[in-house]
């Protein structure tokens, strides 16, 4: 069986692009599954044609990139074309699987069209991957599927993620003493990130042993004011903006700290707390989205996060993540470690693989 996977501009790689595409192919391939990269400026009719017999599932998984464009007239023309295309491929004979990593894309500004987009292909599609039963839920509740929608959990970074570096040469790098509490964010900086509010609860922790280090993403405008704005704030904050992390890098940034914080707004799939996991890093994060099926308080502290009021704007909305960032100093840290890896190595490519395999098999 043949599957293109429709992922990111670097393709499969392990090194180049997120690892996630390479590692499915990876377990695909022990279930005799070929997965090779798709890329959205070829899909079109013509391919659609020429691939007949060759190619037996498409696979989506961010579908906003297979129309994404300049304006709102490009992506409706692109989108149309999409389920044109989509739509000849069923009648051909292709399966359609898509991987609801998200539900829609964050920050989008046409959430309609993302909303029309997901319902025609949801429709369109064999099988639906879902990476937790809540997950499974909201596609139910939004795109009314229930038919051919599997659970199937997003796997660990374990094997591709060098991890050789010593907590002591890694804290050296960075300037970090021993007696140093350091809590860490590794991650894209997007608003939906909670940042901000990260910012804002560490400035009010008084200790001077405390240190957030912050392994930054940054690839526009809000980024770079947010990395700004995080030097001025604090002399405890230590904060290394990229554009991309190498692999080899991001050892590092995990082995110097104690503990991972994840303050997220929203999140349904979360690979940084899968990476955090791989590394046997401790995490605090709300339990929202899949979190909860994913993390538990033998490997953390999964906190509940009260729910805004825009009307009446509560000064104590922070709160919980204060009581989080104080209460993991005292826990065991070395039991939280064995916790999480165990967890991360649960999460295994093989079987993740052979499930995936019974999604490409459904329908018809």
């Amino acid at each position: 069986m043949r599957s293109i996977f429709f992922w990111e501009e670097a393709g499969l790689s392990l090194t180049d692009a997120n690892p996630y595409g390479g590692l499915l192919a990876r377990g695909l391939a022990r279930s005799g599954v070929e997965l090779l990269a798709g890329y959205a400026n070829e899909f079109d009719r013509e391919w659609v044609l020429a691939n007949r017999g060759r190619v037996d599932v498409l696979h989506l998984n961010w579908p906003h990139y297979l129309y994404d464009a300049p304006d709102l007239a490009g992506r409706v023309e692109r989108l149309a074309a999409l389920i044109d295309n989509l739509a000849l491929a069923r009648e051909l004979g292709y399966k359609i699987v898509w991987t609801v990593h998200n539900l829609f894309p964050h920050d989008s500004s046409t959430p309609d069209l993302d909303r029309l987009a997901r319902l025609a292909i949801t429709q369109l599609s064999t099988a639906l991957i879902a990476h937790c039963q809540y997950s499974r839920t909201l596609v139910q509740r939004h795109f009314h599927r229930s038919d051919g929608l599997f659970v199937i959990p997003h796997g660990h970074f374990m094997d591709v993620y060098p991890n050789t570096v010593s907590r002591q040469r890694a804290r050296q790098k960075y300037g970090i003493g021993e007696d140093n509490f350091v809590y860490l964010f590794f991650g894209n900086v997007r608003p939906y990130k909670g940042l901000e509010k990260l910012l804002d609860v560490f400035c009010s922790l008084p200790d001077d042993h405390l240190r957030l280090l912050l392994a930054a993403k940054v690839y526009n405008e809000y980024g770079e004011q947010f990395v700004a704005h995080a030097r001025q704030r604090d002399p405890r904050i230590i904060v290394h903006p990229s554009r991309f992390f190498a692999n080899e890098e991001f050892q590092d940034f995990f082995n110097a700290a104690d503990v991972s914080v994840l303050p997220f707004v929203d999140v349904l799939t979360s690979g940084s707390a899968i990476t955090a996991l791989g590394f046997g890093q401790p995490l605090i994060t709300p339990g929202v989205g899949c979190l909860p099926e994913l993390v538990d308080n033998t490997m953390g502290i999964l906190y509940e996060p009260k729910q805004p009021d825009p009307k009446q704007p509560d000064p104590k909305q922070s709160d919980v993540l204060k009581e989080a960032m104080v209460a993991i100093q005292t826990r065991d840290q070395q039991a939280m470690r064995q916790a999480a890896v165990q967890r991360a190595r649960s999460l295994d490519w093989d079987e993740i693989g052979r499930r995936t395999l019974a999604a490409y098999q459904h329908g018809g």
